[in-house]
């Protein structure tokens, strides 16, 4: 995958501190494996001085079409603490990033070349590679931010010995299929989550140090999620928290067919991603075991969304799509387990 990282730049307020335009061009496989490479990248930028370098970048992977992400962009462009941020768009085959981006007035970042075959982790990883900021957010190509979001990651990240800070994740849309999959999909992140140290953040509405996450990006370049870089730093120590005052909204809209299909290939993915650290006795005791988790997850997911600001009339009509999607997901990831993730990171939207 060839990165092509380009600086557009259009201040329109006389406090943006974004003024560099500049084109990079490196293969994902150079900033993988080279960390030489990846440090001359951030190099200019690592000095808390330097007065061009933004306070907060915000990492964006364009994988499910140009009015999401223009939703998304619209969102984020009009937080007050705009003049401090970035964002970095990895387009895809699936959206004209740039032609999306354009006529914007605020600084954008566009990562070119990126592909939906490479997976949305390891187009995540381009973008955070292109990434200047202080602080490194990953958000959805289809969330809609607060107007506090901002506001509060910089209020948290001012204890030095936070490495990593995520919110919770509001409905954005209305509807039977829409709240059900909504429901499945983020049940341990709908409000009121975890105020405090928690190392079980949302992947879409997460903010880490820089250097924190840039020392387990490998992470992400080898197609895992974000939950593996937080298990990373968990385990070395770092402190992750959880607020309820870091919100987005999901705003994407589902058929019930089409989210099944992503559940499936999302199980198979991530038991592959699980796979490359077990035997081939464990895959199998895995795969088999997998066999109780519609049952598990159903039942886990009733037990916390129970607790959680839903009214209980619309968990109970909700009910059904949620043992259906976790149903779906259980036989993807049996699946993967047994045979492998195939090429279902590619489908995961």
């Amino acid at each position: 995958m060839r990165v092509i990282i380009s600086s557009i730049v259009k201040s329109a307020a006389n406090d943006h501190p974004l003024d560099l335009v500049k084109t990079e061009v490196f293969e994902l496989a150079d900033l993988n494996h080279n960390q030489a490479l990846a440090d001359e990248i951030h190099g200019e930028w690592s000095s808390s001085m330097n007065p061009n370098r933004p306070k907060l970048s915000v990492v964006i992977a364009a994988v499910n079409g140009p009015e999401v992400l223009s939703q998304t962009l619209n969102a984020i462009d009009k937080l007050p603490e705009r003049g401090q941020i970035e964002v970095v768009v990895v387009g895809t085959e699936a959206v004209n990033a740039q032609s999306v981006v354009n006529g914007r007035p605020e600084s954008c970042r566009v990562v070119l070349g990126g592909r939906l075959t490479d997976g949305i982790p390891r187009l995540r990883y381009a973008g955070v590679m292109a990434a200047k900021g202080e602080l490194i957010a990953i958000v959805e190509d289809h969330v809609d931010v607060d107007k506090n979001w901002a506001s509060t990651i910089f209020q948290v990240m001012e204890d030095p010995s936070i490495s990593a800070v995520g919110g919770r994740v509001d409905a954005g849309q209305d509807g039977w299929v829409n709240w059900g999959v909504f429901l499945a999909d983020y049940a341990r992140y709908i409000g009121p989550v975890e105020e405090g140290d928690h190392a079980d953040l949302p992947g879409n509405n997460i903010a880490y140090r820089s250097e924190a996450l840039l020392a387990h990006a490998d992470s992400l370049a080898e197609g895992k999620w974000e939950s593996w870089v937080n298990t990373k730093l968990a385990g070395e120590g770092h402190r992750l928290v959880s607020t309820n005052q870091m919100v987005v909204r999901h705003c994407k809209r589902f058929k019930l067919a089409e989210f099944l299909r992503l559940r499936w290939h999302f199980g198979r993915s991530y038991a592959g991603m699980r796979i490359a650290d077990l035997g081939p006795l464990k895959r199998i005791v895995y795969g088999v075991g997998s066999t109780i988790l519609p049952v598990m997850l159903t039942f886990r997911a009733t037990r916390l969304l129970s607790t959680r600001d839903i009214p209980r009339f619309k968990l109970a009509k909700c009910w059904p799509l949620i043992a259906m999607v976790m149903t779906v997901g259980a036989a993807g990831e049996c699946f993967g387990y047994l045979f492998g993730p195939g090429r279902s990171l590619e489908q995961v939207r």
